[in-house]
């Protein structure tokens, strides 16, 4: 398995508190734990952590192993910020070689647009929609500036983590597809005018997996593949089945060199995922306590 490409790896986190198990460890024996491992040879990014409900201690070792902080973009406060800011400046008075940032996630297209409208309209939810994220952007911009005074930090945001499964291309049909291209032009246009040099992660852009199909594998439909980016992007949902965790990535990484793009993202689901049941091909489980070399694994490749 080849992750030459891989320069950021986004790890998903469906469950709902990252330390959630049956019976879940002491924060002294946790602390232990997280203290006893090195720090990760790439950037980690996640769903938008608790920050409000895990111990600074605890963080502190996170973001020490993972180099990031991830909070939501559309409901994070200040003193989510200030939070995030102190604990990324905690790790980083330690000169790691990969400073401590902060990635943002944002679900752009899902939240003032409306439901049931076609990529084509630009009324006036389409101006809404792009209203809020300039607004939630540029307040977490002027947000992280009067932090890093007051904290007498740097800390930037380095990536934007965008799940955007609002549309989906037809064949045949130009107009609706080029309407979705312009929609995510849009976007990316507002971050890079806002975060210039953050990076811009579409969730599944170009992404390959397994599907009903001759070949048994089919294409994201997300994107047109011409709308800007930077990098791909694939779902490895399937943790204990290496087999299709390796091809995904394979297929994806191959797709992103027929485009030209270089850099293709896993988002990897953790104690989480598509779970085969005798039932019903397979469902997905946000609870999965699976076998620990699968986890060990999955690491060691990534990184």
């Amino acid at each position: 398995m080849c992750f030459r490409r891989l320069v950021v790896v986004t790890l998903t986190l469906f469950v709902s508190n990252i330390f959630a198990a049956d019976a879940p460890p002491s924060e002294e024996q946790t602390l232990k734990w997280l203290r006893e491992l090195k720090s990760l040879p790439k950037v980690h990014y996640s769903w938008p952590l608790p920050l409000r409900q895990v111990p600074d201690a605890v963080l502190v070792e996170y973001c020490r192993i993972t180099h990031a902080i991830s909070i939501s973009g559309e409901w994070s406060q200040t003193r989510d910020i200030e939070r995030a800011v102190t604990l990324c400046k905690m790790v980083n008075t330690r000169s790691p070689k990969i400073p401590a940032t902060i990635g943002v996630n944002f679900s752009v297209w899902h939240r003032r647009f409306g439901k049931d409208l076609p990529p084509t309209d630009t009324g006036p939810t389409h101006w809404g929609e792009l209203a809020h994220l300039r607004r939630r952007l540029d307040w977490i911009r002027e947000t992280l500036a009067g932090v890093n005074r007051k904290y007498q930090a740097n800390v930037s945001v380095s990536a934007l983590l965008l799940d955007s499964e609002r549309f989906h291309t037809k064949t045949n049909d130009v107009t609706w597809n080029e309407a979705m291209t312009a929609k995510y032009d849009a976007a990316h246009e507002i971050i890079k005018e806002l975060f210039p040099n953050v990076r811009v992660d579409w969730y599944a852009r170009g992404a390959v997996h397994p599907g009903a199909s001759p070949s048994g594998w089919n294409a994201a439909r997300y994107f047109t593949l011409e709308e800007k980016g930077d990098s791909f992007g694939c779902s490895l949902y399937h943790g204990p089945e290496i087999g299709y965790t390796r091809e995904i990535f394979r297929r994806t990484s191959a797709n992103a060199d027929k485009h030209g793009c270089k850099e293709v993202t896993p988002w990897i689901a953790l104690a989480s995922g598509y779970r085969r049941l005798t039932t019903q091909y397979h469902e997905f489980s946000v609870n999965w306590n699976y076998d620990l070399i699968y986890s060990w694994k999955l690491g060691a490749e990534v990184n």
